[in-house]
């Protein structure tokens, strides 16, 4: 059985110094941004590449590097050939923008004429709570995002060349420093690899499945920005809870902008359904269990690291909560901790 920690024994040393470590912590993640966040997302690539690497590695032979270098060549020249047909559509979308303007204010006068047990809408109202420049700026914001992890990958490229390289013999150093601890430095490092590799290839083979199914239903419905807005399902589908929830907006919004009443309730219908389906009946399957972690957790999580870091922030929160329950978990002094964040804590 376990090494149990009382709550009422934790000495006040141990508790202050835990407080100090997280606002230095935060006051780092915050400040030093331009640093941090290229070395996390160079991590994560590295997590993610391993398995497949070491694969190669073995069937082809020679230098992990090559291996390593082979996987990295085919993610950067994916993310280049999105990027420019995603960039292509927002320019596209953004033209459209004075003629989605002059179809919205000829709806909302529609809705003007109407009136729902007494209540009738307002039109001034109605014009400065829906614009098509809100959706665009939304859309801008995105896409913003995505620009500036684009500038940055340079500096992820070094830093994972780095890591790469020093993946060799770090386990090495490791067991010569720290020969009691090794073995459980290196299996934490094994679990948090495990932990993300079954996260994010689950999250993106159904943010990846929801997102073609929803470019296939706004093509077929016109919807401006059919690439750009399922793109961005695909994107924040990574965002557990409210991503996947927030994406569908504004295509709806221009659906029933663009349509007529009828064709713009199946277009929601189908969208949601589209998400559903895929979040609720086909990642289980995929997974076969979620993450052990609690959801107010989570989204306390999330929103954090969307204030450090912004969208980006948002997407990395789960792979991080991850790797930092389970290195909660290693030591019997802040195990408690992780059986706190956690929806079912295991008691043996």
């Amino acid at each position: 059985m376990s090494e149990q920690v009382k709550l009422g024994k934790l000495k006040f040393n141990t508790a202050s110094n835990i407080a100090i470590m997280l606002f230095v912590s935060v006051l780092a993640i915050k400040h030093l941004e331009s640093i941090i966040q290229p070395l996390v997302v160079a991590i994560l690539l590295f997590f993610l590449i391993r398995p497949p690497a070491q694969w190669l590695e073995e069937k082809i032979g020679g230098h992990p590097f090559l291996a390593y270098g082979a996987f990295v060549t085919i993610v950067v020249g994916v993310l280049l050939i999105v990027s420019n047909v995603l960039f292509s559509n927002m320019q596209t979308f953004t033209d459209e923008v004075p003629f989605l303007s002059a179809k919205l204010s000829d709806k909302i006068l529609w809705f003007e004429d109407l009136s729902f047990l007494g209540f009738s809408f307002s039109a001034p109202a109605l014009i400065d709570l829906i614009t098509v420049e809100k959706i665009e700026t939304f859309a801008t914001g995105l896409v913003g995002s995505l620009a500036s992890f684009t500038a940055s990958s340079v500096t992820v490229l070094i830093f994972l060349l780095f890591i790469i390289l020093e993946s060799e013999t770090l386990p090495k150093r490791i067991k010569a420093a720290y020969p009691e601890d090794s073995e459980k430095i290196t299996k934490l490092a094994e679990a948090s690899s495990d932990s993300i590799n079954i996260y994010v290839l689950t999250r993106a083979s159904v943010a990846f499945g929801q997102a073609i199914v929803a470019a296939f239903i706004l093509y077929s419905y016109g919807i401006p920005g059919w690439f750009l807005w399922a793109s961005i399902t695909f994107m924040m589908d990574f965002i557990p809870y409210i991503g996947a929830l927030i994406s569908v907006i504004p295509p709806i919004l221009l659906g029933f902008i663009i349509l007529s009443p009828p064709s713009a309730i199946l277009l929601v219908i189908l969208l949601i359904g589209n998400q559903q389906v895929w979040g609720g009946l086909v990642e289980p399957q995929l997974a076969g269990k979620r993450l052990d972690m609690s959801p107010i957790v989570l989204l306390l999580l999330v929103a954090f690291w969307g204030w450090a870091w912004g969208v980006l922030g948002m997407v990395l929160g789960v792979p991080l909560a991850v790797i930092m329950k389970l290195a909660l978990e290693s030591d019997p002094r802040t195990r408690p901790i992780a059986m706190m964040l956690s929806m079912n804590p295991k008691t043996e």
